[in-house]
């Protein structure tokens, strides 16, 4: 076959594969992705609402303080000796005159013996030289004495007298010595710290324990300057403290300082807690709010207020959705918390918010709270809580 004549057979095999449809030989096209199908939407969270009021809550300043013992004593030894027994241990309750520690008295009560002995012996000696005075005073009326022997006689009388007295003195200290062997609690109160342990030497000044009264406690609060005039004795007073965010301790003036410290310009007062519990302890940072008299302000349930650290928050429910609200409350009375926000009365909040409650969530009111709100707002950007310091800042 010619050249020419080939190529002609090749063009016409390559027409009638085209015009027959088959298949040529080229890479297959990719199928295409399926489509996904929609994720549902949320089922709304069904939630309970109240509506804000306004309401005659307490006006209070708020000013800084910090929670201290009733009394605490470091309690020192008073004797000399080895320790022979230590039964306390740190937060044991102790009454007054229980014993603390006990200490060797073996030689404190051989040295109170001997001293109880000179002074009995002082004693008779005092008796004989008043007898032997009494005689010279006849033997000198007679004229069978002199002047000169008369004044002696008396002069050793009275020495004899005085050295008695020094006598019955030491007899007595060395008593109390051995009696201080036994180092008992100064009043009733919790052990803070064990100092000593068995076989250890103590002296006169040696720490043993540390021992604290906690029932009441009292709060010492620094009021500045400015504040001065809102405190007085027996004003009553609401005090926080971190451990217990949930719990409000009243507490009563008891002492005001006389005068301002002049570096701090600050005036120092103490104010008592009743602590039956023991919920407050020394060393305790403590917000205190000193009541005023009474004013209206914008309430929410107590419930409606979500508590995470030092942040309170709350839920507004409007249009269906829940906004999440950073809020700074104050006062708390009859199942109502202060909200400084502007929150207009009868916008609703969701009290006891779900755990899985988020911002811009669906919500759907029960029945016997769906009230629609009498002013719907925009959720109010919150203010920032500055730190409380040493300002006492009235809150309106």
């Amino acid at each position: 076959m010619t050249r020419s004549a080939a190529c002609s057979v090749f063009v016409f095999a390559a027409a009638v594969v085209s015009a027959s449809g088959l298949p040529a030989c080229k890479k297959p096209e990719a199928a295409p992705a399926p489509v996904k199908a929609a994720e549902p939407a949320a089922a709304p969270i069904s939630v309970q609402t109240a509506s804000v009021e306004l309401r005659d809550m307490p006006k209070v300043a708020t000013v800084l303080g910090n929670v201290v013992a009733d009394r605490q004593s470091e309690v020192a030894a008073n004797v000399l000796g080895r320790v022979l027994l230590a039964p306390i241990e740190r937060g044991q309750k102790v009454k007054l005159g229980d014993p603390l520690v006990i200490v060797d008295s073996k030689a404190a009560g051989l040295t109170a013996s001997a001293a109880a002995a000179q002074a009995q012996l002082a004693d008779a000696q005092s008796i004989q030289a008043r007898q032997d005075c009494e005689r010279i005073e006849g033997l000198y009326k007679q004229g069978a004495v002199g002047q000169a022997e008369y004044d002696r006689q008396h002069t050793q009388c009275k020495a004899q007298e005085l050295q008695a007295s020094a006598a019955r003195a030491q007899a007595g200290l060395t008593s109390k010595l051995a009696a201080d062997a036994i180092v008992r609690a100064p009043f009733s109160g919790v052990v803070g710290e064990r100092y000593v342990n068995v076989g250890e030497y103590v002296q006169a000044n040696t720490r043993v324990a540390s021992l604290y009264s906690l029932d009441p406690v009292r709060i010492t609060i620094s009021v500045p300057e400015r504040a001065v005039g809102l405190v007085r004795t027996g004003l009553s007073l609401d005090v926080q403290v971190t451990a217990w965010p949930d719990r409000t301790f009243a507490a009563t003036v008891e002492y005001v300082s006389p005068a301002l410290r002049t570096m701090q310009r600050d005036l120092l007062v103490e104010a008592r807690a009743p602590n039956p519990d023991g919920a407050l302890l020394p060393g305790m940072f403590a917000t205190v709010q000193v009541l005023l008299g009474e004013e209206k302000l914008v309430t929410v349930p107590v419930d409606a207020i979500l508590a995470d650290a030092d942040v309170r928050r709350l839920f507004l429910a409007r249009d269906g959705r829940a906004f999440e609200l950073v809020v700074r409350t104050g006062v708390s009375r009859d199942g109502r918390i202060v909200v400084y926000e502007e929150l207009q009365p009868g916008t609703l909040v969701i009290r006891h918010p779900p755990a899985d409650l988020r911002d811009g969530a669906a919500i759907t009111i029960r029945a016997a709270d769906a009230t629609p709100a009498a002013h719907p707002i925009q959720p109010a950007q919150p203010a920032t809580d500055s730190a409380a310091g040493a300002a006492a800042t009235v809150q309106h």
